[in-house]
C-alpha cells in the first residue's frame, strides 16, 4: 500500500489477522508489523481508535506467556509427586515470583532505589562508628 492511502475495512481485518501468528510467537508489535510490511504507527493509530483491537492484540501477545505459565505449573505439580528433593522448577518459580521470601539475589539498593547504608560499629567504642555506602 502506498503511504497515506486508507485501508478498506476488509484490508484492515486481513492485516490484523496476519499479525496474529507473529504476536502469538512472542514477536513485538513493531517487529510483527515489520514482517508483514505495515508501518507500526498505522497499527498504533488503529489501537488508539479501537479498544477492542487493543485487547485482541494483548491476548495474542500473552498467549505465549499463558503457555509458559501452564508448563511451569504442570512441571511444579509433577515435581510435587516425586521424591526428588531438588524440585528445580519449583525453586526457580519461587525465586522469581516470590522474591521477598525466596530470592537468592543480594540487593544493592533499598526499596526506594537509594544505595543501602551499612553502619559498622566497633564493639566497646561507639564513637568510632562509620558508614559504608554500597
Amino acid at each position: 500500500m502506498a503511504q497515506g492511502k486508507a485501508f478498506t475495512d476488509e484490508q484492515r481485518v486481513s492485516i490484523i489477522e496476519s499479525l496474529r501468528s507473529y504476536l502469538e510467537l512472542g514477536f513485538s508489535r513493531n517487529k510483527a508489523c515489520g514482517l508483514i510490511g505495515l508501518d507500526p504507527t498505522t497499527l498504533s493509530k488503529w489501537v488508539v481508535a479501537d479498544e477492542a483491537l487493543s485487547m485482541k492484540l494483548e491476548g495474542w501477545e500473552n498467549s505465549v506467556n499463558k503457555l509458559v505459565l501452564q508448563n511451569l505449573v504442570d512441571a511444579i505439580k509433577k515435581e510435587g509427586e516425586t521424591d526428588d528433593t531438588r524440585k528445580e522448577t519449583t525453586r526457580w518459580w519461587a525465586e522469581r515470583k516470590m522474591k521477598a521470601d525466596f530470592s537468592t539475589r543480594t540487593e544493592s539498593t533499598g526499596a526506594d532505589g537509594e544505595q543501602l547504608t551499612i553502619q559498622i560499629v566497633k564493639y566497646g567504642d561507639n564513637s568510632n562508628s562509620s558508614q559504608i555506602h554500597t
